[in-house]
Parts: C-alpha cells; structure tokens; sequence
C-alpha cells in the first residue's frame, strides 16, 4: 500500500494520462514507470539558440555586477560553473571599468516566487537568464535558458540552470570536473 501512495505523489506532478487496471499492483508498476521517464524531463533546458564568435580556451573572466538579479545564489551558482571549466573569476560593479580583464561576462535574470509542494514559505526561482561573453568588448558568445513550458526545471538550482550555458559558450574549455558517481569510477573500491 505505501508503495502505490508514494507512486501516486511522484505521478501526481506529471502531466497526462494514466491508465487504472483493476490489479493494484500493475498499477503501482505504472506508476513508478511514469514517474521515473518524467524525472528525466525535470532536467533544466538546453540553451535558447547559442551563438559562439570563438572557441579559443579561457583562463580568466570577470562578472559584471547585475543588482537587479534577486537571487542571491546567482553570481555564485555561475562562478562554480566557470571553475568546473578551470576559469577562475571574479565580480566588479556595473559602471566601473574591469581593469586588466580582457573578457567579460554580463547576464540578466528574471526571477519569480512560488511555493514548494507541502510547504507554504514562497521561493524564489530563476524563469530566463541571458550570458553575453566579451573579450575586449567584441561580443564572443551569448547564451540564454528559459524555464521550460510545462515548469519542469523550476526548482532545479540556478547552477543547474547554468551549466548549459556555460558549456555552450565555453567550447574551448572542456569540463574538467569529473564524475565521480560510483558507475564512473575505475578501479575504485568505494571506501
């Protein structure tokens, strides 16, 4: 019984249609079987149309200061992404010249407020977000995520919701973090 309950509260966020037997059991199998192929789909967008002038490796970048961004967890859910590609950075105020940093990044974001299921604080999260790269102030790449249509990815982090972003606009810079998940790691014995 408890395991067709918790299949129902995994289903019950997806969308369609779900077919009821008379077997319990077949229908806890379903269940289970649509919430799982819908977790896919709760995976943050891919980038919206990203344009790439060069693909030349980046060491070093520095984040234009964007205050009306009100997410605090922005800048650095972005500057994690960049140090997973090896670009250290670091963030000067709008307005001000970025003194002895060729590139630069500036973004936009659009946040709105929502409540979590079983709760009733509201939280804000991220719905569009736009990075434009300049090296010199030569427009290099720019990239933009959008909430998905059904709000899928709505309370995926915002690095989550970066990360996209930065790969694409970070071609020359390969990851350089890497899985460290148990399936991938060679040799391992796991302790």
């Amino acid at each position: 019984m408890r395991t067709i309950i918790t299949a129902t509260l995994l289903v019950s966020s997806l969308s369609g249609c779900v077919v009821a037997s008379t077997n319990a059991l077949v229908d806890a199998a379903s269940l289970v079987g649509y919430a799982a192929s819908g977790v896919k789909s709760m995976t943050p967008n891919p980038p919206q149309n990203p344009i790439v002038y060069n693909k030349d490796p980046i060491r070093e970048i520095c984040i234009e200061w964007n205050g009306s961004v009100a997410l605090s967890d922005f800048v650095p859910g972005l500057q994690n992404e960049l140090q997973k590609h090896g670009v250290q950075s670091r963030v000067y105020d709008a307005g001000t010249q970025a003194l002895a940093c060729p590139v630069t990044l500036t973004y936009v974001g659009y946040v709105k407020w929502d409540t979590k299921v079983f709760t009733d604080a509201y939280t804000p999260y991220l719905t569009y977000a736009a990075l434009t790269l300049r090296r010199d102030g030569r427009v290099m790449g720019t990239a933009q995520y959008r909430l998905g249509s059904f709000a899928q990815d709505k309370w995926a982090t915002v690095g989550e919701k970066l990360a996209p972003l930065v790969d694409a606009l970070l071609p020359g810079n390969p990851s350089i973090i890497a899985d460290n998940s148990p399936d991938n790691r060679a040799g391992s014995t796991g302790y």
